[in-house]
């Protein structure tokens, strides 16, 4: 996963040479213009998992443990931290065998319900919110907040970050009854959606789940840590959409999607919501997929109850590492750029997203 927080053009102009170097030099050559090269620098964030062969999360790792490349060329690692909900830290502060400063326990959960209207699969809504106030009550730690929101005709907040367990419940049963959500901006300058969200985008132009995803991951990009979405949602498909071989054609919508959920450092992890009967159509779950694996989530296809995915998602959410470096790009310029990252030891497993998109975003 990864994440721009913030792009600089810098000016790049050849040192003064010495007044002796100056001197020696041809008149003609002393007159020529000083060369400006325009250079945008990038922090590239990428959220790992290290865990041994048998699954279990490892902890104390620094920046020399990482190797993160570019089309096979290795980048400088700036910094990296831990982020846990402290469940797998066991040894004491004092005698932890890592350095406790780089430990942070806040972690960040997004329910994002899509609804379909006319009351379609409404049963499976009541499942889905029975689950999820029971991960609020149990899975939920001290340290995590939480936001509901929705999208039936536009996308709809309502619950902003939170740790009370009772407005959460509140925004649950107000999500699946189809009410008008939160209005307003809200007073708090951080950890707010509704302080950093676009109203009017809001309102006007989330009518499809692409742009309501848009929008809210540009509300959560001024919050600078990895946010975990948890998508619950019977299939995106936007009207224009053609489906060719059971697969349907890339939304106009999706790339710019898909930019702003990685800028914001957004993984998505999706669950169908038909988990009584899942579709065998593959064009249902085309797009659930993809936005899985562009943003280093996971998929639950098949789920069986929401149970059992929402413990997963808790759990791999538990630990992860966050490696920063930088990157120079030629400005205006965008595309995708593919990135590795290895660990020096063979014997342990990672997963970390395998790129990211820069530049300019797409209109």
């Amino acid at each position: 996963m990864w994440m721009v927080i913030t792009a600089m053009t810098i000016k790049r102009i050849a040192p003064v040479l010495a007044a002796a170097l100056l001197a020696a030099l041809p008149l003609v050559a002393q007159q020529q213009p000083a060369v400006n090269e325009k250079i945008d620098v990038n922090l590239v964030l990428l959220d790992a998992v290290v865990t041994d062969r048998t699954g279990q999360q490892i902890l104390g790792l620094d920046k020399d443990n990482f190797v993160v490349k570019e089309d096979g060329v290795p980048q400088q690692i700036d910094s990296v931290a831990y982020y846990t909900n402290r469940t797998l830290v066991t040894s004491t502060e004092e005698n932890a065998a890592f350095k406790n400063e780089h430990i942070r326990s806040d972690r960040y959960f997004v329910v994002f319900l899509d609804k379909p209207q006319n009351g379609f699969l409404y049963d499976e809504l009541i499942h889905a919110r029975q689950a999820l106030e029971k991960f609020v009550d149990q899975q939920m730690q001290p340290g995590d907040r939480m936001a509901i929101v929705g999208h039936d005709v536009r996308l709809k907040v309502y619950s902003d970050f939170s740790s009370d367990k009772t407005q959460l419940r509140k925004a649950l049963n107000d999500a699946i009854r189809f009410t008008r959500g939160l209005t307003g901006k809200s007073g708090l300058a951080t950890d707010s959606i509704m302080h950093n969200i676009d109203s009017s985008a809001m309102i006007d132009h989330t009518g499809n789940v692409y742009e309501g995803l848009q929008v809210l991951a540009e509300a959560l990009r001024p919050i600078k840590t990895r946010k975990q979405l948890i998508l619950i949602s019977p299939g995106i498909l936007e009207n224009g959409q053609s489906i060719f071989a059971g697969a349907p054609s890339e939304s106009r919508y999706y790339k710019p999607m898909i930019q702003e959920l990685n800028a914001a450092d957004v993984t998505v992890s999706a669950i169908n919501l038909d988990t009584q009967n899942p579709s065998l159509d593959p064009a249902v779950h085309d797009t659930l997929e993809r936005v899985t694996a562009d943003t280093n989530g996971t998929y639950y296809r098949n789920a069986t109850n929401f149970a059992t995915p929402l413990k997963n998602i808790e759990k791999d959410s538990s630990g992860y590492y966050l490696i920063s470096y930088y990157t120079k790009k030629d400005p205006g310029r965008s595309g995708y750029q593919k990135v590795t990252v290895s660990l020096t030891n063979p014997e342990f497993r990672i997963k970390s997203r395998e790129g990211y998109l820069f530049g300019p975003k797409e209109e």
